[in-house]
């Protein structure tokens, strides 16, 4: 996993390193601040678990900002570990694609849209904690397809 830093929208200032360990199993949904402490966390899909985790971002003393190493691994984050932030259903055999986004039902927390295998999009307001419920349908599959052929979200 790498972090590129510094992006001004033809280059990047810095490539870096953050886990040497593979991610196969795993989808970055967003890097974003869930906690509302301020400082960036990121949300992930573990396929193998068909869970999501959230890692919460240590502040970098210096900048203000996160200190981007805590982000590379659970043992390096605040609190030392990652938790659960939606705990079932969140495979890949159920939902193909999820896309975390800034706030979009303006209630300060970033949200996740996601496109199931059946083709329907459901939205899911985000949450400092846990995301609960099953979100809602903004694209159905009346027609028996709805978005199934759509190669990204985003």
């Amino acid at each position: 996993m790498w972090a590129l830093i510094g992006y001004n929208g033809a280059t990047v200032d810095e490539a870096r390193r953050l886990s040497a360990s593979a991610w196969t199993d795993r989808d970055l949904v967003t890097a974003q601040d869930i906690s509302g402490d301020g400082v960036t966390d990121f949300v992930y899909r573990s396929d193998a678990s068909g869970r999501l985790l959230l890692r919460k971002g240590v502040k970098n003393t210096a900048t203000g900002g996160v200190d981007i190493g805590s982000l590379g691994s659970a043992a390096a984050s605040s609190g030392g570990t990652d938790t659960e932030y939606g705990a079932s259903g969140w495979s890949s055999s159920s939902i193909r694609l999820l896309f975390g986004t800034p706030d979009a039902n303006g209630d300060g927390i970033p949200d996740i849209w996601t496109l199931r295998v059946d083709g329907t999009v459901r939205f899911y307001p985000g949450s400092r904690t846990v995301l609960s419920g099953s979100g809602t349908e903004i694209i159905g599959n009346g027609d028996g397809i709805g978005w199934k052929s759509k190669l990204t979200v985003g």
